[in-house]
């Protein structure tokens, strides 16, 4: 069951993420639907993820991931991997379960949590990356108004061949003409 809601989209809440949600991430990255897209080449079990929750999510200090849920069931997580106060810039990361891919849950929580990094957390920048083949996601980060700034090529080795990154931002000012 998710955690307390923090933030609310237009059809997503934003939620804490709780040990009880280990069971649910462990059963969607595992997915290759949505594992092979993000570059996860190892299985991870449900102890892995326990303690990810315990030790990243509960206890980290440059670090903010939330629960994407949406009519009270998980659908994903996002989050920021690393944050710097100091700078102002934060680096997003998000995944949706497969089954929720293609109904706007992910440009709604995207936008909502854009929305908090800049208006309650003082950031300037934002920075996200996806690989060539995850079109979904490159699709995602150019429809809610991030710009892409530039590709890394063979940055990974993903499901059997070298995939290029790209890498795109969204300054705050950008991000606020959009709106």
């Amino acid at each position: 069951m998710p955690g307390a809601t923090f933030l609310e989209g237009d059809d997503v809440e934003l939620c804490t993420i709780e040990t009880e949600d280990a069971e649910f991430i462990t059963e969607a990255i595992n997915d290759p639907a949505v594992r092979v897209p993000l570059g996860v080449a190892e299985p991870r079990n449900r102890t892995h993820h326990e303690e990810w929750i315990e030790e990243e999510v509960a206890g980290g200090d440059d670090r903010f991931d939330l629960l994407v849920v949406a009519d009270g069931e998980p659908l994903g997580v996002l989050g920021t991997p690393w944050l710097d106060e100091r700078h102002g810039h934060a680096y997003l990361s998000a995944w949706l379960a497969a089954d929720a891919h293609g109904q706007g849950y992910g440009a709604d929580a995207t936008s909502t949590f854009v929305d908090y990094l800049f208006d309650e957390r003082r950031m300037e920048s934002l920075r996200a990356h996806a690989y060539d083949m995850n079109e979904k996601s490159n699709a995602l980060l150019s429809s809610v108004g991030f710009e892409h700034v530039g590709t890394v090529p063979k940055a990974a080795f993903v499901d059997g061949e070298q995939q290029a990154q790209h890498v795109y931002a969204v300054t705050k000012d950008q991000w606020r003409a959009q709106r």
